[in-house]
């Protein structure tokens, strides 16, 4: 218990955070326009020049085992099609609803809510590992997506100009780019200059409670009541489902305890607002991905100090 105790006191200021957030927006101080400024702010400035920041110490890092992919996504390709199954057999869902359902079990917060978190519990030794799990899970949810809806669709026909306009945009994507600058920078062992070195410091230390109010003021956006049982679903399927399956795929293909301990605690956290995002752009469950972000971020307040406790996390 006192294990738990101290991963809730750690976790909780950044929980506090996103209550501020939402707070601000339900009170009426600021409105949806600010929410949106910050947001922008927040995903095309302060997280990237925090992550190029993180990753150009990536020669002193130790090196990141690639087999973390194997485990997260097999964890994510099971989690897809459950979800798939009980949004077709349970809610009697259309072929698109039952992506938005599958997709709302594996994708997670991994940026605004997921950085710091793994920076506060984890360390910046952990940052390497998800930083390639965020690229990949860039590069292959979305796009996984919008194959699975295009199929469901068109009854198997896929528009390729969709998919090359798709991976554009990925690469165009401010995290990845701040990812992959990174880490290239990183490799050559050279320093920034001290000047650009402290300005990049600066933009670092604004970002974890930006980026956490962010996420408070877009969940003030978003309803418990709607959809509450298909939300309920989805929660359940992120916040235990999908770091169950982790945890046994990385054991099973013999990971690190830090590559295990990073890819189960981004497996845990909540459902991203990309879900309601990904639900309003194919005009299907925007009130179940409305729900799930809402319900999951609220649960997990509990659920990822304990995973972390059950983790053994900084024991």
């Amino acid at each position: 218990m006192s294990i738990f105790l101290h991963h809730l006191e750690l976790c909780a200021p950044l929980f506090l955070l996103v209550f501020l957030g939402w707070f601000t927006i339900k009170i009426g101080l600021f409105d949806k326009a600010v929410s949106s400024a910050l947001t922008k702010f927040v995903f095309k400035l302060l997280m990237p020049v925090l992550l190029f920041k993180i990753m150009s110490g990536l020669s002193e890092m130790p090196p990141v085992d690639w087999k973390v992919l194997i485990a997260f996504f097999a964890s994510c390709v099971v989690v897809f099609l459950l979800g798939k199954y009980c949004g077709k057999y349970f809610f009697r869902q259309d072929s698109t609803g039952q992506v938005i359902t599958g997709m709302g079990g594996i994708f997670g917060n991994n940026v605004q809510l997921g950085v710091p978190i793994v920076q506060v519990s984890l360390g910046a030794e952990a940052i390497p590992t998800i930083s390639l799990i965020i690229i990949f899970n860039v590069l292959l949810l979305w796009t996984a997506a919008t194959a699975c809806v295009e199929f469901g669709k068109t009854g198997g026909k896929i528009d390729a100009r969709k998919f090359v306009h798709a991976l554009i945009n990925i690469f165009k994507n401010p995290i990845v780019l701040g990812i992959i600058i990174g880490s290239c920078w990183g490799m050559t062992g050279w320093h920034l200059p001290q000047v650009v070195q402290k300005t990049v410091d600066w933009v670092a230390l604004a970002t974890t409670p930006a980026a956490l109010i962010a996420v408070g003021m877009g969940l003030a956006q978003h309803s418990f009541k709607a959809s509450l049982p298909k939300g309920t679903l989805i929660t359940v399927l992120k916040l235990a489902v999908q770091p169950a399956l982790v945890f046994f795929f990385c054991r099973l293909i013999g990971l690190g305890e830090l590559e295990t301990n990073a890819a189960t605690l981004l497996a845990a956290l909540p459902v991203a607002i990309n879900l309601y995002i990904m639900s309003n752009e194919f005009n299907s469950e925007e009130g179940a991905a409305s729900n799930s972000i809402f319900v999951s971020t609220l649960v997990s307040a509990a659920t990822v100090p304990l995973t972390l406790t059950l983790l053994g996390a900084g024991v």
